[in-house]
């Protein structure tokens, strides 16, 4: 499994103790996308613990960067004088937070707690301000000509500013707008001008301040390799736009090995989590990370992560298949885990042990409780929407005896997950709505079709109402008539639902009766009145 074997190398190329870090920009609701991040550092620092290693895992919000875009959903009018100020320093225009990057923060925090990561969380607006990166802030200006040479070297652009900081104007309180002019050993002298980004106004405010305790900040590259120094960080990944070739990885590496003499961490270049083929932002909108926890489990949001190889894309379409697919390969790594899955090559043992350790990092607790029933997800779905189905019945009965606490607190766990799916996400042929009277699609029924379902309903007068029993009989009256599958199930479906399709007939029938059942089949091929709903 691709974390364990992350860990080997981990421990191979690495000395303990192990400072992992990952870090974040609160400039929005955070996308399903920054859980990747989060739960990808989550699974490693576990993986290193479990192996007795140190393991101190650092979170980081770096909200002392500007505020360079908005989302959709905020009011713009009220965040466009902020534009090019601190995320830490906007106000957030509700009464729950003091500021913008405070409310984003403390959310996204909430919902990665929720999926069980465990890592210190720290601001770097507080690493600034305290004065902890005032030496790493002295060092990039003493040696700005070198970073300044990095950079070119590394990404051959020749537009790299002179100095690797950016300072907070005292006029304005712009920090995206300014430039450094020079800097004599105690202040930098600075410009905020007006059209140095296209995104904020600087105020042509010219002076010179420390740019100490807060009074500036180092830019991205060199930040993020004076955190590594910081902290002393052993591990962290980034998305492989940060990795490629001349990117901000490689530059980050240069400088933090030629300028703060610090071993670079090791590297984890995982792939883009996309929402129907896109990749997501939290500036501009997109399906938020706080969605995805409000429809599926914290074990599901895990394991969609955990399940791909790290430089695998992600693809999940919320309205498609992803969630009942998701589901049935959670509980294929279930059975996995508790011995249940036969493995008779050895390749096949291999499989399983990795599905078994997938399970392992996608479940929250230590010891996470051993149901003996797991219903398809998909069946679930469709019997929450049936109104004479009491689901734990159906379960009951599949399993053939009582259920246990674990089955039932499995069960509730699905439950839940597939009315919020069916209520957000799920597509039309997933919502199944039986008419209370026989739909006036019936109508349009070919005399075959009335034939199949006057001959279902006499069978199923006497028959075992069981899904098998009824999916069988209908393929048998489907081949006695010469009826392709699509109007004889089709039939079906219009006769209960008033469309031609829908979920398993079989099962869609022993879901709802047989008096209701045997009435409405003749109903619908005219052997009874007809009473059409309307």
């Amino acid at each position: 499994m691709w974390v364990d074997v992350l860990v080997e190398r981990i421990c191979e190329e690495r000395a303990a103790p192990y400072v992992v870090n990952d870090a974040w920009t609160p400039s929005g609701p955070a996308h399903v996308g920054s859980l990747r991040g989060v739960i990808l550092h989550d699974a490693v620092a576990r993986g290193l613990r479990e192996r007795g290693q140190p393991v101190d895992f650092l979170y980081g919000f770096d909200d002392f960067d500007p505020l360079d875009g908005l989302p959709p959903s905020l009011p713009e009018e009220f965040y466009r004088p902020h534009m090019g100020r601190p995320l830490c320093d906007v106000p957030w225009h509700g009464a729950d937070a003091p500021s913008f990057a405070d409310h984003f923060a403390r959310e996204f925090e909430s919902i990665f707690r929720a999926v069980g990561c465990t890592p210190r969380t720290y601001r770097t607006s507080h690493l600034y301000r305290t004065g902890a990166f005032d030496p790493a802030l002295r060092l990039a200006l003493d040696r700005a000509a070198e970073i300044v040479a990095i950079e070119r070297e590394i990404t051959g652009s020749r537009r790299a500013e002179r100095h690797p900081v950016q300072v907070l104007c005292e006029r304005c309180g712009r920090i995206g707008t300014t430039v450094v002019l020079g800097w004599d050993g105690q202040a930098v002298e600075y410009e905020c001008r007006p059209d140095k980004v296209a995104w904020a106004q600087g105020c042509g405010h010219r002076g010179r301040r420390s740019p100490f305790g807060g009074g500036a900040k180092l830019t991205y590259r060199t930040e993020w390799a004076a955190k590594w120094a910081q902290f002393g960080v052993k591990v962290e990944g980034a998305g492989k736009d940060h990795m490629t070739r001349g990117g901000s990885h490689d530059t980050a590496s240069v400088v933090a090995q030629r300028i703060f003499g610090v071993e670079v961490p090791f590297p984890i270049p995982y792939e883009f989590f996309l929402v129907g083929g896109r990749k997501m932002a939290s500036s501009r909108g997109g399906v938020s990370a706080r969605e995805l926890l409000e429809v599926l489990r914290p074990e599901l949001v895990r394991f969609l992560v955990v399940r791909a190889y790290y430089r695998t894309a992600i693809d999940f379409d919320p309205g498609g298949e992803t969630v009942p697919r998701l589901y049935d390969e959670y509980d294929r790594a279930a059975a996995a885990y508790f011995g249940e899955l036969p493995a008779r090559t050895p390749g096949e043992q291999q499989d399983v042990r990795d599905l078994a350790r997938t399970f392992h990092y996608a479940w929250l607790r230590p010891d996470p409780p051993r149901p003996f029933v797991r219903p398809r997800f998909a069946k679930v779905a469709f019997w929450v929407q049936m109104p004479h189905v009491r689901v734990e019945e159906q379960v009951e009965r599949e399993k053939q005896a009582p259920l246990t606490d674990a089955d039932r607190e499995e069960l509730r766990a699905r439950v839940e997950d597939a009315r919020r799916w069916l209520q957000k996400w799920a597509p039309p042929h997933y919502r199944v709505a039986v008419t209370e009277s026989l739909p006036p699609e019936a109508a349009s029924l070919t005399g075959a079709q009335r034939e199949l379902l006057a001959r279902l309903a006499d069978r199923l007068e006497t028959a075992e109402l069981e899904p098998e029993t009824v999916q069988a009989t209908l393929h048998g009256l489907k081949s006695e008539l010469g009826l392709s599958a699509q109007d004889a199930f089709g039939a079906v479906y219009v006769a209960f639902l008033g469309r031609d399709s829908g979920p398993q007939a079989g099962a869609l029938l022993a879901a709802l009766g047989r008096e209701f059942v045997v009435r409405r089949l003749r109903e619908a091929a005219g052997r009874q009145p007809v009473r059409y709903a309307p």
